[in-house]
């Protein structure tokens, strides 16, 4: 999974204001993690620079809720920042939405005695603009559940050729009868086209894509 760190700012009214964020190189096993704690604080120091309002107030990571390594990241966050807020977001689109949920961590205890800390899921409000929105929801409608092998993508491929190569026969069509108006810079594009196209027998032709896919 990739991680990185949340900026923005901290409303009088407790609302966290996420503004920004960078990635941060990691490596995670079962029973540790470790963080490039001088890469982060590079990246903080030149974000500043350019926006000094905007401080840590989190982390992000990729993939579905918390994972056993969450509570060692949000650990060290919390010595960056006090009450840091812990974003996921679902880049896969397993469920079809991308899903972003934000998490904070309590504490659980025993009179004095503090046990154990978990996380907490909190509200989200989640604002884009315009160009955002547009990305986002391109993101969603193009996810797709596997990878095609080089059979099926040539299958795809040869399936659009086709559907182009019907569009052409009809555009060519209907300027002959006189349904369309000529456009003599599509007809020397197609004319050039035509023209640059090897010429193989069928045999040949056949040879050429099964080598391909071998």
């Amino acid at each position: 999974r990739v991680i990185g760190t949340l900026l923005g700012s901290v409303l009088p009214d407790g609302t966290v204001d996420i503004r920004n964020s960078y990635a941060v190189p990691h490596t995670e096993s079962s029973e540790q993690v470790a963080l490039d704690i001088e890469y982060h604080h590079n990246m903080l120091v030149s974000h500043q620079k350019v926006n000094p309002k905007e401080v840590i107030v989190g982390w992000y990571s990729t993939g579905l809720g918390v994972t056993g390594g969450s509570a060692l990241i949000h650990d060290f966050y919390s010595r960056e920042v006090p009450n840091p807020v812990h974003l996921t977001v679902d880049t896969g689109f397993r469920n079809g939405e991308g899903t972003i949920k934000a998490y904070v961590s309590v504490n659980l205890s025993l009179g004095d005695l503090q046990l154990a800390a978990q996380f907490q899921e909190i509200p989200l409000d989640l604002r884009m603009v315009e160009a955002e929105r547009l990305g986002f929801d391109i993101l969603k409608t193009t996810a797709v559940d596997k990878l095609p092998n080089d059979l099926e993508g040539m299958e795809v491929t040869m399936e659009r050729l086709l559907a182009l190569i019907d569009d052409v026969y009809k555009y060519v069509d209907d300027v002959v009868v006189g349904r369309v108006a000529a456009d003599n810079s599509i007809g020397r594009f197609i004319a050039d086209t035509v023209a640059s196209l090897p010429k193989l027998s069928p045999p040949a032709f056949d040879k050429l894509v099964n080598d391909s896919l071998q």
